[in-house]
C-alpha cells in the first residue's frame, strides 16, 4: 500500500471513530458511574471497571504508537484495543437503552487517542516519526471534533420521530 492510500484509509477510519458514538447506542467504553438501566452495582466496582478499561486502552494505544516496527507488539496493541472496545458493548449495551451525552463525549475522546495511535503506527511504518509539539495535537483535536460534529447534530439537534423501545 502506498502512503497516499493509507492517508485516505486513515481519514475514513477517523471519521468512523468520530461518528460511531452518535450513530449507535452500543457502548464502546465503561463509565465510572452506573448508567441508567444498568444493573445495580457498587460505585467502586463501576469506577474500577472503568479505570481498568482505560488502562487497557492506553496500553493498546502505547503499543501501536511506539512499537510500530515490531509486528508482535502491534498485534498485541490491536488485540488489547479490540477487547477493550468490544467488552463494554457486550456487558452494558443489553441493559442500557439510550446512552447519556457524557458517555458519548467520553467515547469521542477515547476514539481520538485510538485514532492517534493508529496514525503514529502508520507514520512509523513509512518513515521515522517526527517530533510533534502541542500545536499539532491541538489542531488534530479540533479536526477530530469537526469530524464528529455531523453525528452530534444528527443525534442531539435534529428532531426524530418518536420511537418506542421494546421492553423485555
Amino acid at each position: 500500500m502506498y502512503p497516499s492510500e493509507s492517508i485516505w484509509i486513515f481519514i475514513v477510519l477517523a471519521f468512523m471513530f468520530a461518528m460511531a458514538p452518535f450513530l449507535t447506542e452500543r457502548a464502546f467504553i465503561f463509565t465510572p458511574w452506573r448508567q441508567t438501566g444498568e444493573q445495580e452495582k457498587p460505585f467502586w466496582f463501576c469506577t474500577l471497571r472503568a479505570v481498568l478499561s482505560y488502562v487497557v486502552i492506553a496500553a493498546g494505544c502505547w503499543l501501536l504508537a511506539t512499537q510500530a516496527g515490531n509486528l508482535v507488539y502491534m498485534l498485541g496493541g490491536v488485540l488489547l484495543l479490540g477487547i477493550a472496545l468490544y467488552a463494554p458493548g457486550a456487558m452494558v449495551t443489553p441493559h442500557v437503552p439510550v446512552k447519556h451525552v457524557s458517555t458519548r463525549l467520553i467515547e469521542v475522546l477515547v476514539g481520538y487517542f485510538v485514532v492517534g495511535a493508529i496514525g503514529f503506527a502508520i507514520e512509523a511504518n513509512y518513515a521515522n516519526p517526527s517530533v510533534k509539539n502541542w500545536e499539532f495535537y491541538t489542531i488534530a483535536a479540533c479536526l477530530y471534533v469537526v469530524l464528529a460534529y455531523p453525528g452530534f447534530v444528527w443525534r442531539h439537534l435534529m428532531k426524530h420521530p418518536v420511537r418506542r423501545h421494546k421492553s423485555a
